[in-house]
């Protein structure tokens, strides 16, 4: 049976440095779409963070302008 529960999306810099959080809130189990607007931010390496369910996984991303 899926659940509801807390999730968060989070993007650092390569400093560690937290540059957004994406969504911080309740959610339903299953397959989600959230846009990344990164215009504020310089081209470069980035790593995003989700947490949700108990767990958490840490991906790279490139953003180019």
């Amino acid at each position: 049976m899926k659940r509801s529960g807390p999730a968060n999306l989070t993007v650092y810099n390569m400093m560690g440095q937290k540059v957004a959080t994406l969504f911080d809130g309740i959610t339903d189990a299953g397959r989600h779409t959230v846009n990344f607007d990164g215009a504020n931010l310089p081209s470069g390496t980035y790593l995003y963070t989700l947490q949700a369910g108990g767990h958490q996984v840490t991906k790279k991303m490139i953003l180019m302008k």
